[in-house]
């Protein structure tokens, strides 16, 4: 869900992110970019405490709906159990315990955290890997002023699958630039660990690092998505053409999870020069909720990936009174099939009994959380 923004949680920084200027480091993201910024970027350092009362702040700006509708949301779609409590603090420990530096775009301001998470506090300093964080944050500074990306990711506000999808691009472009500075300065070759599997299997392996216990796996996942699989998607974009074939992605963005998963057909849409549709933004009548699009990266949540194989399109709908329908579209009806045995059965085991209609490759599910 739209819930985690670009906040930047780096589990393999474990490092902290000192006060000094930002002049230098973005001087290193200009020559590894190959872009130049525009102006200044703006910045403040803040200690560990403030950082909760902050992200509720911008959260409060920048969700169309409360923490509370949010939680409600996510427990009638059965991302989190329903009977989870006390998921407001579990979520915000989970940030606590990884943010350690972030671009803020509703303010175009690099923040550093003074203090290091309780769960990687004994961890010994490292110079090199400090500066990749900020190298990372700055990136994204760089994303805002050269390629729009606020306005972008604005544009998206109500579209979940398509904001997720597009913060997997922002996420993967600035992962790599961390990863080149990395591997550049301990004297290992950037363009042969490009042209391997070893950044993206090096990143994976980094990304449950420092997670809390009793952190709903949902959270998790949604934060792993944008760094691991959009680092896979901006790697491939790297090795057809270098940064300037990145530079060019943002002149048309992956538009659906799908596109970040499968990354050849992305680019076979890229190739051909067509637009993707415009960004899913749908009336919601006085009595709803919330009106999403879930696209395969939730689906594939709930009911594995080879039943979500095939996903095409999605409306899913919440009334105020916990009435969900889950209107979805496949590639064939064979996907449409297996999708409507695998969430029923999914439905099942929660306990809830659901109506179904399958009309072809359109399959609707309708049930009360």
């Amino acid at each position: 869900m739209r819930m985690f923004r670009r906040l930047s949680i780096l589990a393999a920084a474990i490092v902290l992110v000192g006060a000094t200027s930002i002049d230098k480091d973005m001087r290193e993201v200009e020559r590894l970019r190959g872009l130049t910024f525009l102006h200044p970027v703006a910045q403040k350092t803040i200690d560990r405490t403030e950082l909760r009362p902050l992200i509720r702040e911008q959260l409060a700006k920048e969700i169309p709906y409360s923490l509370d509708d949010y939680i409600r949301v996510l427990k009638a779609l059965q991302l989190i159990d329903p009977k989870a409590s006390h998921v407001v603090d579990k979520m915000f420990e989970l940030y606590d315990s990884q943010v350690l530096a972030f671009y803020d775009p509703t303010t175009h301001t690099y923040f550093a955290i003074r203090q290091l998470p309780k769960a990687i506090a004994n961890i010994g300093d490292s110079s090199m890997l400090r500066e990749s964080v900020v190298l990372h944050e700055l990136t994204h500074a760089l994303q805002d002023q050269r390629f729009g990306a606020t306005a972008r990711d604005r544009a998206l506000r109500h579209d979940t699958d398509g904001e997720l999808a597009y913060h997997a691009l922002l996420e993967g472009e600035a992962t790599l630039v961390m990863m080149e500075y990395l591997l550049t300065n301990s004297g290992q070759s950037f363009d042969d660990a490009v042209k391997s599997d070893s950044l993206i299997a090096m990143n994976a392996a980094s990304a449950d690092a420092s997670v809390p216990a009793g952190t709903p796996k949902y959270f998790v996942e949604s934060l792993k998505f944008p760094y691991i699989d959009g680092l896979r998607l901006v790697v491939m974009a790297y090795r057809r053409g270098g940064w300037k074939e990145v530079d060019k992605l943002h002149s048309n963005p992956p538009r659906t999870t799908r596109e970040v998963l499968h990354p050849e057909e992305y680019f076979a849409r890229f190739d051909r020069g067509e637009k993707a549709a415009p960004p899913f933004d749908p009336a919601r009548p006085k009595n709803v909720l919330t009106v999403e699009r879930l696209g395969e990266f939730h689906w594939r949540y709930l009911v594995g990936e080879k039943a979500a194989t095939g996903w095409v399109d999605d409306r899913v709908t919440i009334t105020k009174a916990g009435d969900v329908t889950a209107e979805t579209k496949w590639q064939s009806d064979e996907n449409a099939v297996a999708f409507r045995d695998a969430y029923a059965a999914f439905l099942r085991e929660r306990g809830i009994n659901p109506t179904i209609s399958t009309v072809g490759i359109v399959v609707t599910i309708r049930y009360h959380a």
